[in-house]
């Protein structure tokens, strides 16, 4: 009987490094499942533990101590034929997310999956746990992303879009006035932790954007939506457009605040190359949005025009002070 071909030496190499990380990803492995999972005998993978246990990286003084080395728990491989890990040398040395990258990443992702078109998405689960066998650090497994917007609104607004369908909604803005509006929904985006649409506006006859958690009811419509297609192509990166009414205030702030007001910044601004500060012209519906902007970025912008717009934010800021106190 013809004896079985022996492994050559690059089929135990590459034996050696898919066996180790295929334990340390299940923990413990039997032999039989890592016999089955290789395509070798029991004896085989049985070899090639005790071979492992033998490998190492040496230490400072180029010697060998037992945290140098990998090592296996021998009683259970004996006793139970199964294969687990003490210590590993090498592997471990591997970069690895910290608690605040991982942290960041499975907020992201947990922001991501709320979005109707990926709430399905299998795959987004799978992800969060590769970050977190990936982190070196420990963290809660659960992060709180704040979702303002009302949920069953945003998955009316998806359908919309998907059926191609108007939507007539009940919406107050920033101003605090409501109404009823019919809007063909198109586009739907995040920005700072809010929902919003791009929607085609029937009653103003132009591209606008909405924000869902404004929306106090949102109904379905039997009436399908025009042909917007050539919209689609106009919409800009910026989440606001400016229109006639708009009021124009004038601000300064160090290009080093350019990415944190992005949204507000003109379409096709370049900063100047001078490292000092930039002066630029920013539009708002109303002196109520211009406040808010401003309680917000405070710290890095500044107000200098027109003079009602200047007396507004300055007006603000001693009511804020006032309340404070």
């Amino acid at each position: 009987m013809a004896k079985a071909p022996r492994s050559s030496a690059t089929d135990t190499l590459m034996l050696l490094l898919a066996l180790v990380p295929y334990v340390l990803d299940r923990g413990e492995v039997s032999v039989t499942d890592a016999a089955r999972q290789f395509g070798r005998s029991d004896d085989e993978i049985t070899d090639a533990v005790r071979l492992i246990a033998c490998a190492g990286i040496p230490g400072e003084n180029q010697a060998y101590s037992h945290l140098d080395l990998f090592d296996i728990d021998w009683d259970l491989l004996e006793n139970e034929q199964t294969i687990t890990f003490w210590n590993t040398v090498a592997l471990d040395h591997t970069p690895r997310f910290s608690a605040r990258e991982a942290s960041a990443l499975i907020a992201g992702l947990q922001y991501l999956a709320a979005h109707p078109a990926y709430s399905g998405r299998t795959d987004l689960d799978e992800v969060l746990r590769k970050i977190t066998r990936g982190s070196a650090e420990g963290f809660a497994a659960k992060i709180a992303v704040s979702q303002p917007a009302v949920a069953e609104h945003l998955e009316a607004v998806n359908q919309a879009i998907t059926d191609k369908t108007s939507l007539d909604v009940m919406y107050h803005n920033k101003a605090g006035e409501s109404g009823v509006r019919r809007i063909d929904p198109l586009v739907i985006e995040s920005r700072d932790a809010l929902w919003y649409v791009r929607a085609w506006c029937h009653h103003r006859q132009a591209l606008r954007t909405f924000r869902i958690d404004h929306m106090e009811s949102v109904e379905q419509s039997s009436q399908p939506q025009g042909n917007h297609g050539s919209l689609l192509d106009e919409i800009s990166p910026e989440l606001f457009q400016p229109s006639g009414d708009d009021i124009s205030v004038t601000i300064e702030c160090q290009p080093s605040a350019l990415p944190l007001i992005a949204d507000y910044v003109p379409r096709g601004f370049v900063a100047p190359e001078s490292a000092g500060p930039i002066t630029l012209e920013i539009a708002f519906a109303h002196y109520g949005s211009l406040t808010r902007f401003v309680g917000r970025y405070c710290s890095v912008v500044r107000v200098v025009g027109p003079p009602s717009a200047v007396a507004t934010v300055r007006e603000f800021a001693e009511d804020a002070l006032r309340n404070y106190l």
